[in-house]
C-alpha cells in the first residue's frame, strides 16, 4: 500500500495545501493541480470536524433534555470503515492508481453534505425528499470528479460513479440495519409534585379496592354462546395526561371494534383528577383481573388489556401518581397476576419504552402481545403536550378502526412509525408483536354489536 504522502507531483500549476483544495472541492470549484504536502493531518482534523457535528446534531435532535449514553460509540466503528474502504475502492479503481492517503483525504471530505443532509434536513423535506436526494448524489458525484482529477492528473469519471454507488449502497445498508451512533438520546422526564400538591396518600390508596368494586359493578355477561371480549386499562403515569387519554381512546376503539359494551374497567393514574377513576397500582391490576375473571366464562372470552406508561429496560411499567408510594410493574408482576386470575385468552398491548422485553414472560399459543417498542428500544410522544403518543396515533387511532385484523392494524402502525421516526431522524423504536397460534380463530368468533 502507498505510503500516507505518496502524491506525484502535477508541476502543471502552483500546489495548494490539502485543507485549502479540499474548500474548493467542497465549493464544487476546480483544483488544477494534486495538493501539497501529507494528506494525513487533513484527514485527522477532518475526522475530529466531523465527529463533533455529528455529537452536536445529535444533541440537538434529542432537545430539549438530552441524556448522553455510550451505547451508540461501538456504531461509530460502521461510518470509520465506510470511508476506509470507499478510500480503497478509489485507489484500486483510479486509472493511474492513487495513493492510498491521497483517496482516504478525499473520501473523508466527502462526509459533511451527506452528515448535514441526512442529521438536520431529512425531517423537514417531506415531498421534497427525493428531489434533494438526487441534488446531493450529483453533488457527491461532481465533488468525488473532480478530487480524482486533482490528485490523479486524469479524468476518472468510472471511478467517481463507483464511488457515489458505494456511497448510496452504504446509505440503504445502514438504514436496513438500523446503524445510526446515537450517543445522545431524549431523557423521560417525570415532573415532581411541590409540596401544595401532597395528598394523603393512605387514605386514597385504602379505598382503591372499594373503587375498583364499583367499577365492576356495571361489568356482566350476557347469555351469549360465542365468546365476549373483556376490557381492562392501565394509564401508569399520573403526571402526564397523555397515558389517560390513551387508555381512553383504546377503551373507546377496542369497545367499538369488539362489542365490549359495559365490560370494562380502567385504572387511571391522572393527577389532574384522583376521584375519576381507580388508581393504576399492581395491587389494582391483580384485584381488577381477579374481578374481572369471576364475571367471565374463562374457556371462551378475551381480556383486551391495554397499558400506556413511561417503561424501563428492565423490564418495567412505570407507576407514579401524586408522590403516592407505588411500585412499578415489572413482567414478572404483570405474567403472575394474569395466571393467578386464570384468564386464557388474553390480548395485551403495551405502549411504552423498552415494552418489547415483556413479550418474552407472556406469550402462549392463546397469548396476543403488541408493544410501542422492542425490548432496547424508546418509544416516542410520551409528553405533557400531547394527546397521544406515536404508538397511539398510529394503531388505536390510525390502523385499528379500519383494519381487518390485529395484525393487519400492528403492521400498519409499525409502517407508519418507521416512517415517522426516519422523517423526524429518531432512532427507530422498532415496536414489537407476538401472535399465539390458536387465539385468532377466538377473535373471530367475537361478534360486536
Amino acid at each position: 500500500m502507498p505510503m500516507m504522502n505518496d502524491i506525484p507531483p502535477n508541476p502543471d500549476g502552483p500546489r495548494q495545501g490539502w485543507l485549502a483544495a479540499l474548500a474548493h472541492l467542497w465549493l464544487l470549484r476546480p483544483v488544477d493541480s494534486a495538493p501539497a504536502g501529507t494528506p494525513l493531518r487533513a484527514t485527522l482534523i477532518m475526522a475530529a470536524a466531523w465527529l463533533a457535528a455529528w455529537t452536536a446534531i445529535n444533541r440537538w435532535q434529542s432537545q430539549p433534555e438530552p441524556l448522553f449514553t455510550a451505547a451508540g460509540i461501538p456504531l461509530l466503528a460502521w461510518y470509520a470503515l465506510a470511508v476506509l474502504a470507499l478510500a480503497e475502492l478509489l485507489r484500486r479503481r483510479a486509472r493511474p492508481t492513487a495513493a492510498y492517503g491521497s483517496m482516504l483525504a478525499l473520501a473523508m471530505g466527502a462526509v459533511p453534505v451527506p452528515l448535514v443532509f441526512a442529521g438536520m434536513a431529512v425531517p423537514y423535506l417531506g415531498d421534497w425528499l427525493l428531489g434533494a436526494t438526487g441534488i446531493v448524489a450529483a453533488y457527491v458525484l461532481l465533488y468525488l470528479a473532480r478530487g480524482l482529477r486533482a490528485t490523479t492528473g486524469e479524468t476518472q469519471r468510472s471511478t467517481a460513479c463507483a464511488g457515489l454507488a458505494f456511497v448510496a449502497l452504504f446509505v440503504w445498508l445502514t438504514n436496513a440495519l438500523d446503524v445510526i451512533p446515537d450517543v445522545w438520546n431524549p431523557r423521560e422526564t417525570q415532573t415532581a409534585q411541590s409540596g401544595d400538591d401532597l395528598v394523603d396518600g393512605e387514605e386514597i390508596l385504602f379505598e382503591q379496592a372499594a373503587r375498583i368494586d364499583a367499577a365492576l359493578g356495571t361489568v356482566s355477561r350476557p347469555a351469549a354462546p360465542n365468546p365476549q371480549a373483556f376490557f381492562l386499562g392501565f394509564a401508569g403515569v399520573g403526571d402526564e395526561k397523555v397515558f389517560a387519554q390513551e387508555i381512553q381512546l383504546a377503551s373507546r376503539v377496542l369497545g367499538e371494534r369488539y362489542g365490549i359494551g359495559t365490560r370494562s374497567v380502567s385504572l387511571i393514574n391522572d393527577e389532574r383528577d384522583l376521584q375519576r377513576a381507580p388508581l393504576a397500582t399492581v395491587s389494582g391490576l391483580k384485584y381488577a383481573l381477579h374481578g374481572l375473571a369471576s364475571r367471565m366464562d374463562l374457556d371462551r372470552d378475551v381480556l383486551f388489556l391495554a397499558i400506556s406508561s413511561h417503561g424501563t429496560e428492565d423490564p418495567a411499567i412505570a407507576v407514579a401518581n401524586s408522590q403516592l408510594p407505588l411500585n412499578d410493574l415489572t413482567d414478572e408482576d404483570l405474567a403472575e397476576a394474569l395466571h393467578e386470575s386464570g384468564i386464557k385468552w388474553r390480548v395485551i398491548i403495551i405502549s411504552a419504552c423498552y415494552a418489547g422485553g415483556f413479550i418474552e414472560s407472556l406469550s402462549d399459543s392463546h397469548t396476543i402481545v403488541i408493544t410501542a417498542a422492542a425490548a432496547d428500544r424508546t418509544s416516542f410522544g410520551c409528553s405533557n403536550d400531547r394527546d397521544l403518543t406515536y404508538f397511539g396515533e398510529a394503531f388505536y387511532r390510525d390502523a385499528l378502526p379500519d383494519a381487518a385484523s390485529l395484525r393487519q392494524a400492528f403492521d400498519a402502525a409499525k409502517s407508519a412509525i418507521d416512517a415517522r421516526e426516519r422523517r423526524e431522524h429518531v432512532t427507530p423504536s422498532k415496536p414489537q408483536a407476538y401472535f399465539g397460534a390458536e387465539i385468532q380463530a377466538k377473535l373471530d368468533a367475537i361478534s360486536p354489536h
